[in-house]
Protein backbone atom coordinates (compact mmCIF):
# COMPACT_ATOMS: atom_id res chain seq x y z
CA UNK A 1 0.00 0.00 0.00
CA UNK A 2 1.22 3.24 -0.71
CA UNK A 3 0.36 6.50 1.44
CA UNK A 4 -0.23 9.66 0.35
CA UNK A 5 2.33 11.65 2.25
CA UNK A 6 3.69 14.78 1.42
CA UNK A 7 5.48 18.00 2.95
CA UNK A 8 3.68 21.10 2.93
CA UNK A 9 7.47 23.08 2.43
CA UNK A 10 10.95 21.82 3.32
CA UNK A 11 11.70 21.83 7.17
CA UNK A 12 7.83 21.62 7.56
CA UNK A 13 5.80 18.45 8.96
CA UNK A 14 4.95 15.59 7.37
CA UNK A 15 0.94 15.14 6.05
CA UNK A 16 -1.15 12.10 5.33
CA UNK A 17 -3.79 13.42 3.01
CA UNK A 18 -6.78 11.04 3.97
CA UNK A 19 -8.62 12.95 1.63
CA UNK A 20 -6.83 11.22 -1.56
CA UNK A 21 -8.08 7.83 -0.55
CA UNK A 22 -11.39 6.77 -2.21
CA UNK A 23 -14.02 8.15 0.29
CA UNK A 24 -12.03 10.95 0.92
CA UNK A 25 -11.08 10.18 4.05
CA UNK A 26 -9.07 7.33 6.45
CA UNK A 27 -11.99 6.10 7.72
CA UNK A 28 -11.84 4.32 4.38
CA UNK A 29 -8.79 1.83 5.24
CA UNK A 30 -10.72 1.29 8.91
CA UNK A 31 -13.71 0.15 7.76
CA UNK A 32 -12.19 -1.81 5.08
CA UNK A 33 -10.15 -4.38 6.93
CA UNK A 34 -13.66 -4.43 8.94
CA UNK A 35 -15.80 -5.69 6.70
CA UNK A 36 -13.63 -8.13 5.86
CA UNK A 37 -14.71 -9.85 9.09
CA UNK A 38 -18.34 -9.22 8.99
CA UNK A 39 -20.05 -12.78 7.67
CA UNK A 40 -21.72 -12.04 4.20
CA UNK A 41 -25.19 -11.62 3.95
CA UNK A 42 -25.63 -8.29 5.47
CA UNK A 43 -28.43 -6.26 4.14
CA UNK A 44 -26.67 -2.90 4.37
CA UNK A 45 -24.59 -0.96 6.56
CA UNK A 46 -25.49 2.20 9.28
CA UNK A 47 -23.94 4.47 11.56
CA UNK A 48 -24.17 6.94 13.89
CA UNK A 49 -22.19 9.64 11.68
CA UNK A 50 -22.41 13.01 9.98
CA UNK A 51 -18.71 12.68 8.61
CA UNK A 52 -15.67 10.14 7.39
CA UNK A 53 -17.51 7.21 8.78
CA UNK A 54 -20.14 8.01 7.02
CA UNK A 55 -18.86 8.86 3.73
CA UNK A 56 -16.30 6.00 4.18
CA UNK A 57 -19.14 3.33 4.28
CA UNK A 58 -21.05 4.98 1.35
CA UNK A 59 -17.76 4.36 -0.83
CA UNK A 60 -17.23 0.78 0.61
CA UNK A 61 -21.53 -0.24 0.18
CA UNK A 62 -21.32 1.10 -3.96
CA UNK A 63 -18.39 -1.36 -3.96
CA UNK A 64 -20.64 -3.83 -2.52
CA UNK A 65 -23.98 -2.70 -3.80
CA UNK A 66 -25.21 -2.40 -0.27
CA UNK A 67 -27.31 0.37 0.78
CA UNK A 68 -26.25 2.83 3.65
CA UNK A 69 -27.56 5.03 6.19
CA UNK A 70 -26.52 7.91 7.70
CA UNK A 71 -27.90 8.86 11.34
CA UNK A 72 -26.94 12.33 12.18
CA UNK A 73 -27.81 16.05 13.54
CA UNK A 74 -28.73 18.95 11.06
CA UNK A 75 -24.99 19.91 10.91
CA UNK A 76 -24.38 16.90 9.71
CA UNK A 77 -26.64 15.85 7.48
CA UNK A 78 -25.68 19.35 5.71
CA UNK A 79 -21.74 18.29 5.56
CA UNK A 80 -22.53 15.03 4.39
CA UNK A 81 -24.75 16.27 1.17
CA UNK A 82 -22.24 18.74 0.32
CA UNK A 83 -19.16 15.97 0.57
CA UNK A 84 -21.17 13.99 -2.14
CA UNK A 85 -22.88 10.96 0.41
CA UNK A 86 -25.17 9.09 -2.06
CA UNK A 87 -26.76 7.32 0.73
CA UNK A 88 -29.87 7.65 3.11
CA UNK A 89 -29.47 10.62 5.84
CA UNK A 90 -31.47 10.61 8.63
CA UNK A 91 -31.54 13.39 10.81
CA UNK A 92 -32.12 12.89 14.88
CA UNK A 93 -32.27 14.68 18.29
CA UNK A 94 -30.39 12.51 20.60
CA UNK A 95 -27.65 9.92 20.92
CA UNK A 96 -30.36 7.95 22.71
CA UNK A 97 -32.28 8.18 19.33
CA UNK A 98 -29.89 7.47 16.92
CA UNK A 99 -28.40 4.38 18.97
CA UNK A 100 -32.32 3.00 18.91
CA UNK A 101 -32.83 3.43 15.10
CA UNK A 102 -29.31 1.64 14.37
CA UNK A 103 -30.18 -1.00 16.23
CA UNK A 104 -33.42 -1.39 14.93
CA UNK A 105 -31.58 -1.97 11.78
CA UNK A 106 -29.01 -4.25 13.30
CA UNK A 107 -32.23 -6.39 14.27
CA UNK A 108 -33.41 -6.15 10.35
CA UNK A 109 -29.44 -7.74 9.27
CA UNK A 110 -27.55 -4.64 8.54
CA UNK A 111 -24.22 -4.19 9.40
CA UNK A 112 -24.01 -1.67 12.52
CA UNK A 113 -20.35 -0.99 13.19
CA UNK A 114 -20.92 0.66 16.44
CA UNK A 115 -17.68 3.02 15.78
CA UNK A 116 -18.18 4.52 19.18
CA UNK A 117 -18.09 1.21 21.15
CA UNK A 118 -16.53 -1.26 19.32
CA UNK A 119 -12.80 -2.06 20.00
CA UNK A 120 -12.26 -4.15 17.04
CA UNK A 121 -11.84 -0.97 15.04
CA UNK A 122 -8.53 -0.27 16.81
CA UNK A 123 -7.32 -3.14 15.50
CA UNK A 124 -8.58 -2.80 11.77
CA UNK A 125 -6.42 0.67 12.33
CA UNK A 126 -3.55 -1.03 14.03
CA UNK A 127 -3.65 -3.11 10.62
CA UNK A 128 -3.00 -0.47 8.68
CA UNK A 129 -1.19 2.44 11.12
CA UNK A 130 1.66 -0.46 11.34
CA UNK A 131 2.34 -0.40 7.54
CA UNK A 132 2.29 3.46 7.60
CA UNK A 133 4.93 3.40 10.33
CA UNK A 134 6.90 1.31 7.89
CA UNK A 135 6.42 3.59 5.13
CA UNK A 136 7.08 6.51 7.62
CA UNK A 137 10.13 5.14 9.06
CA UNK A 138 11.88 4.28 5.39
CA UNK A 139 10.76 7.24 3.39
CA UNK A 140 10.93 10.59 6.19
CA UNK A 141 13.37 9.34 9.14
CA UNK A 142 13.33 12.39 10.82
CA UNK A 143 9.88 11.36 11.91
CA UNK A 144 9.78 11.21 15.91
CA UNK A 145 6.09 12.49 16.83
CA UNK A 146 2.30 11.45 15.58
CA UNK A 147 -0.46 14.13 15.98
CA UNK A 148 -4.15 13.01 14.55
CA UNK A 149 -7.45 14.48 15.64
CA UNK A 150 -9.39 13.00 18.10
CA UNK A 151 -12.53 11.49 16.96
CA UNK A 152 -14.04 8.31 18.22
CA UNK A 153 -10.67 7.46 19.52
CA UNK A 154 -9.87 4.07 17.03
CA UNK A 155 -7.47 5.92 14.98
CA UNK A 156 -5.47 7.66 17.75
CA UNK A 157 -5.30 4.23 19.98
CA UNK A 158 -4.53 2.06 16.72
CA UNK A 159 -1.65 4.91 15.61
CA UNK A 160 -0.63 4.82 19.26
CA UNK A 161 -0.43 0.34 19.62
CA UNK A 162 1.44 0.61 15.99
CA UNK A 163 4.30 3.69 16.45
CA UNK A 164 4.87 3.81 20.08
CA UNK A 165 6.77 0.47 20.50
CA UNK A 166 9.38 1.45 17.85
CA UNK A 167 9.63 5.14 20.43
CA UNK A 168 7.51 7.60 18.23
CA UNK A 169 4.97 9.46 20.19
CA UNK A 170 1.81 10.05 19.36
CA UNK A 171 -0.59 12.90 20.44
CA UNK A 172 -4.61 12.98 19.71
CA UNK A 173 -5.91 16.90 19.37
CA UNK A 174 -9.68 17.69 20.82
CA UNK A 175 -11.65 20.83 19.94
CA UNK A 176 -10.07 24.40 22.19
CA UNK A 177 -12.84 24.77 24.53
CA UNK A 178 -16.13 25.96 23.34
CA UNK A 179 -15.21 24.89 19.83
CA UNK A 180 -16.30 22.24 17.44
CA UNK A 181 -14.46 20.17 15.02
CA UNK A 182 -16.34 18.67 12.50
CA UNK A 183 -15.39 14.82 12.88
CA UNK A 184 -13.76 15.38 16.69
CA UNK A 185 -15.03 15.71 20.18
CA UNK A 186 -14.03 16.54 23.85
CA UNK A 187 -13.48 13.38 25.72
CA UNK A 188 -14.61 15.35 29.03
CA UNK A 189 -17.87 16.20 27.47
CA UNK A 190 -18.31 13.85 24.73
CA UNK A 191 -17.86 10.36 25.71
CA UNK A 192 -20.27 6.86 26.80
CA UNK A 193 -18.46 6.17 29.87
CA UNK A 194 -17.10 2.46 30.01
CA UNK A 195 -18.41 1.47 27.29
CA UNK A 196 -16.71 3.85 25.13
CA UNK A 197 -13.91 2.31 23.05
CA UNK A 198 -11.53 4.92 24.09
CA UNK A 199 -11.95 4.34 27.52
CA UNK A 200 -9.86 1.43 28.26
CA UNK A 201 -7.29 3.56 26.73
CA UNK A 202 -8.13 7.29 28.43
CA UNK A 203 -4.77 6.84 30.56
CA UNK A 204 -2.24 5.84 28.10
CA UNK A 205 -2.98 7.59 24.81
CA UNK A 206 -1.93 11.42 24.92
CA UNK A 207 -4.78 13.98 24.45
CA UNK A 208 -4.36 17.75 24.07
CA UNK A 209 -6.62 20.99 22.78
CA UNK A 210 -6.16 22.33 19.75
CA UNK A 211 -5.52 26.11 19.85
CA UNK A 212 -8.65 28.22 20.11
CA UNK A 213 -8.04 30.21 16.86
CA UNK A 214 -8.85 27.07 14.69
CA UNK A 215 -12.15 25.11 13.95
CA UNK A 216 -10.72 23.40 11.31
CA UNK A 217 -8.53 20.17 11.80
CA UNK A 218 -6.16 20.51 9.27
CA UNK A 219 -4.98 23.83 10.30
CA UNK A 220 -5.30 22.66 14.00
CA UNK A 221 -3.00 19.71 13.47
CA UNK A 222 -0.51 22.53 10.91
CA UNK A 223 -0.94 25.08 13.85
CA UNK A 224 -0.12 22.45 16.49
CA UNK A 225 3.03 20.75 14.71
CA UNK A 226 4.69 24.20 13.19
CA UNK A 227 4.36 25.34 17.40
CA UNK A 228 6.95 22.62 17.97
CA UNK A 229 10.44 22.77 18.34
CA UNK A 230 11.83 21.04 15.35
CA UNK A 231 8.43 20.65 13.12
CA UNK A 232 10.04 18.37 10.89
CA UNK A 233 10.02 15.40 12.88
CA UNK A 234 6.25 15.74 13.31
CA UNK A 235 3.25 13.60 11.15
CA UNK A 236 0.64 14.91 10.73
CA UNK A 237 -2.50 12.40 9.99
CA UNK A 238 -4.92 14.18 8.13
CA UNK A 239 -8.29 12.18 8.07
CA UNK A 240 -9.99 14.23 5.00
CA UNK A 241 -7.71 16.33 3.61
CA UNK A 242 -5.97 17.00 0.35
CA UNK A 243 -3.10 18.65 -0.50
CA UNK A 244 -2.79 21.89 -2.02
CA UNK A 245 -1.16 21.26 -4.46
CA UNK A 246 -1.69 18.83 -8.05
Amino acid sequence: MRFPLSRLSPGGPVVLWGGELPSGGLKYLTFSRYLETVPEGACGLVELSGSSSSLALDALGRERGLPVLALTDPAGAEYLRGHGFGGEVRTVRRLSEAWEVALGYERQGWCWPRQLSNGALIGCVEGWASQLRDFVRDAYPSVRLVVSGFGTGATVVGLHRAFTPQGYEVVGLQPAKGHIVQGWRSWADQNLGAADLFYPHRDDVVLELAGPRTSDGLAALLAYARAEARPEEVLVVAHNARPPFG
